[in-house]
């Protein structure tokens, strides 16, 4: 070992994760919004463009406030205990 050289042969470069990594990870993440309830932007839009043509969508803002409202607007408690 030399004097002011780290051990291990100096600072790791960044990985990047590889292309089909990144999509299994968008995928599961997706997996998990579904199953804890949280809303899909890219669905959304997808599914406005199809069935609501010509008609603005909300933005990413007005579409999240609007699940949160849905889901925690009436003040109701939302669990059993």
């Amino acid at each position: 070992m030399t004097a002011g050289r780290p051990v291990g042969g100096g600072a790791a470069a960044p990985r990047r994760a590889a292309p089909g990594m990144r999509r299994k990870l968008r995928i599961f993440l997706g997996v998990v919004r579904q199953i804890v309830g949280a809303p899909d932007y890219e669905r959304y839009l997808a599914h406005h463009a199809a069935r609501h043509p010509g008609e603005r969508p909300l933005t990413p803002r007005e579409y999240y406030a609007d699940f949160v409202n849905w889901r925690f607007g009436s003040g109701a408690p939302t669990r059993c205990c």
